[in-house]
Parts: structure tokens; sequence; C-alpha cells
């Protein structure tokens, strides 16, 4: 665990445009294309993957639960996240309903997890920014999930925006986007990371100096 914490907060240190150009040069498909940041100013996070999928599926009686608060799938999720934990999950790029809230958000900070990525949509927008919980969807709906999904799967593998995504992998997190490190590859792509801003880190003086020679610096 402590291997772990300290290698996400090495990764925490390089923005997300930075890393997916390592992923790129290493022949990894690891942007999540397609969602966004729900708030501004909301800095960047590094979490251990828990992946999540809903499955289309409308009025499940054992989906169903009067009112407001959380859905029956939901609650496994809550029930099953930890801190250190970043929560992905696949909703088949729904935006016709939202599976993720502000309870859900609450919840989530008050257990330490690091933040929320949907692949489709969230609501309660303003309670959470007001919060201060970090997630990135496609976009808002109103609307319950409720009678739209049930429950899919968790801690197990799935495919998000074409990105496989699995137990344990890191996900990194800022304004530009959500990025998905292999656990096994982490050490290699903090390295080529590491090289890569160096060669921005050159360019940037140079274009400050209006000096640039040539874009091939290594």
């Amino acid at each position: 665990m402590e291997d772990f914490l300290n290698t996400a907060a090495r990764l925490a240190t390089h923005s997300t445009s930075a890393i997916s150009d390592a992923l790129d040069e290493l022949g990894i498909a690891g942007a999540l294309a397609g969602v966004r940041a729900m708030r501004e100013g909301l800095g960047r996070v590094c979490g251990r993957a828990l992946p999540v999928r809903f499955v289309r599926k409308a009025n499940d009686p054992a989906a169903y639960r009067f009112g407001g608060g959380v859905g029956k799938p939901l609650e496994r999720v809550l029930k099953t996240m930890k801190a250190g934990d970043f929560v992905v999950m696949d909703l088949d790029g729904a935006v016709n309903a939202s599976a993720w809230g502000g309870l859900a958000s609450r919840l989530a900070q008050r257990r330490g997890v690091r933040g929320t990525v949907l692949w489709g949509t969230c609501r309660d927008l303003e309670e959470i920014r007001a919060v201060g919980y970090p997630v990135w969807a496609v976009g808002v709906c109103p609307r319950r999930s409720r009678n739209e999904f049930a429950f899919g799967s968790i801690n197990e593998e799935i495919s998000v925006c074409g990105v496989t995504i699995q137990p344990g992998d890191f996900m990194v997190a800022d304004e530009s986007g959500v990025v998905r490190v292999p656990h096994a590859r982490a050490e290699e792509l903090l390295a080529l990371t590491d090289r890569i801003e160096r060669q921005e880190a050159l360019l940037d003086q140079q274009v400050r100096d209006d000096a640039v020679s040539t874009w091939d610096q290594v």
C-alpha cells in the first residue's frame, strides 16, 4: 500500500497531458476522451481504480427505490469504495439519467475517495461543487438513474472510452481530463514522463527567448 501511495503521489506531480504523451510513446491507450471536469480549480488527483459497470435496463424492480437518495445499484458501489480509490463508472455513455450526485459525492469525500469519473452524466452539480468533490463526466442530467440501469459489476475489468481499466490501475485527473496508467507500467511511464517534461521545459524557455532552432529537443 505504501508503494502505491508513493507512486500515486509521484504521478500526481505530472499533468495529464504529459502523462498522455508518455502513454502514446509507449503505445498504451490511456486518455479517456469525452469526459471533462465538472468544476474549475479542482487541482490534480491520483488514485486506485475502482471499476464499476452498470447495464441499461429500464424499470428494473430490483433497482427501484422511492424518491431521491441513491439507487440500489449505486448503493453497492458506496458500500465498497474506500480511501485512496478513484471510482470509474461505465454507464455506456448514457446522457438521459445520472448515476452519481451530491449524496454520493459527500459520502465518497468522507471515505477518502480521490474522485469519480463517469462515462455518463452526473447530477446535483451545485452540491458537488459546493462540497469540493472531484467529478469528471460526459455532462449533466438531473434525472435519477434507478429506472434506467441495473448493477453490472464492480472491481472487474471495464472498457471506458476505448480504454481498458483494471482494478488497481492508477487514475490521474485534472482539468485537462483523465488518464489511466497500468499498474505494471507505472515506473516506466514515470521515467518517460520526466524526460518529456524536461524537453518541454527546454522548448518553453526557447519560445520565451524567441530562440527556437528545432522542435526535436531530446
